[in-house]
């Protein structure tokens, strides 16, 4: 009886799944490194240690690739590590949890500033503002039940979305100023205030 192979071939569609990642990693680290514009299909071929035909067989146009870009920058970061700290926790410690685990976990991060320049470079590309508003809409929409689920204090207010697209906002506001080496102090102050908005916010009972 031959003995069973020491592991199992992937399928078609998992060594497909497995190049579109890395062709998606190698746009990101090329945006990082050179730019949007310098994101063209032969710099990312060549960081991928694949041909550019390769690029064109998974992405029709550097459009569709920074489309699937934008997706995985906004879910990885969404979803990457303990974002959202449990409720039990008492409500100024939480509130200062949450922002420093956002701030540490996305917007600080250098795929942040690849994302600002993702965003920036679609500047006049119709197809790709359009995909970008509707991701931000489906991200608000998902944000919105699990900031509540965190701060549930906030359930009944009527201004939640407000308030919630305002402090996302504020932080990707300050990812953003990281571009030009934002001082680390005001950045700090800026944190806690974000912090201290938040307990106070939930501090307020609805009339």
């Amino acid at each position: 009886m031959a003995n069973s192979p020491s592991h199992t071939r992937r399928s078609h569609a998992e060594r497909s799944q497995l190049t579109r990642q890395l062709l998606i990693e190698s746009t990101i680290h090329t945006i990082q490194k050179q730019g949007f514009e310098a994101a063209t299909f032969f710099e990312v071929a060549k960081c991928a240690g694949v041909t550019p035909g390769a690029i064109q067989h998974h992405f029709k146009s550097k459009a569709e690739l920074m489309m699937e870009v934008l997706d995985h920058l906004i879910n990885e970061g969404h979803e990457a590590g303990k974002l959202w700290p449990s409720c039990d926790i008492p409500l100024n410690e939480r509130a200062h949890l949450f922002i420093n685990n956002a701030w540490q976990l996305i917007y600080r991060e250098p795929r942040f500033v690849a994302a600002w320049s993702t965003y920036l470079g679609c500047r006049g590309k119709p197809e790709l503002l359009e995909h970008i508003a509707k991701q931000r809409a489906d991200l608000m929409h998902k944000l919105r039940p699990q900031f509540l689920a965190c701060f549930p204090e906030l359930a009944n207010a009527p201004d939640t979305d407000g308030f919630v697209g305002l402090i996302f906002s504020a932080l990707r506001g300050m990812g953003l100023l990281e571009l030009f080496e934002a001082d680390s102090m005001a950045t700090k102050q800026q944190l806690k205030s974000l912090a201290e908005l938040i307990t106070a916010r939930c501090a307020i009972r609805p009339s």
